[in-house]
Order: structure tokens, then sequence, then C-alpha cells
């Protein structure tokens, strides 16, 4: 992996760290922090998508409907910030 990718999945991974830390209402999540053990439910994580389709920061990409399918599904199964970077880094390529 590049420098570059590496600071812009770190980058992305705080971002989304960020998102889930708000809709959980507290600080951000650290990029290996599970969203669930942190507090959040099945209707958080849809909050998380919401919000990362709007946000500033997060690739215009994440707001296709098949990203968001595919974000749905691997919120509850690789539910950390870096692991969701690192799916919509997969899917930028």
């Amino acid at each position: 992996m590049s420098t570059s990718m590496a600071q812009d999945s770190a980058a992305l991974s705080a971002a989304i760290g960020k998102v889930m830390g708000d809709v959980l209402q507290r600080g951000a999540l650290a990029p290996n922090d599970d969203f669930f053990d942190s507090g959040g439910d099945s209707l958080r994580a849809i909050e998380v998508l919401q919000r990362l389709i709007s946000e500033d920061g997060i690739p215009p990409a994440v707001g296709s409907t098949d990203m968001q399918a595919i974000l749905l599904e691997e919120i509850f199964e690789k539910p950390t910030p870096s692991a969701l970077a690192a799916v919509v880094s997969a899917h930028l390529r």
C-alpha cells in the first residue's frame, strides 16, 4: 500500500470513527473500536450509514446504492472504523 493510500485510509477511518462516535453521543471511535461493543445497535448502525452518505470527507461513492448495501452488510460483520474504511477504499479503486 502506498503512503498516500495509507494516509487516505487512515483519514477515512478517522472520519468514520467520528461519525460512529457522534451517533453514539461520545468521542470518536478509535480505528479498531467495535461499534456494537461501544453501545451501538442496528438502528444506530443505519444512522451511521445515513450520516456517512451526507458527511464531508467521505467519498461520494459511499452514497451509491450498491455501496450502501455493501456497507449495511459490512457494518454488522466488521463493525470497526478501520474495517469499514478498508471496504470503502477497496470499492473506490
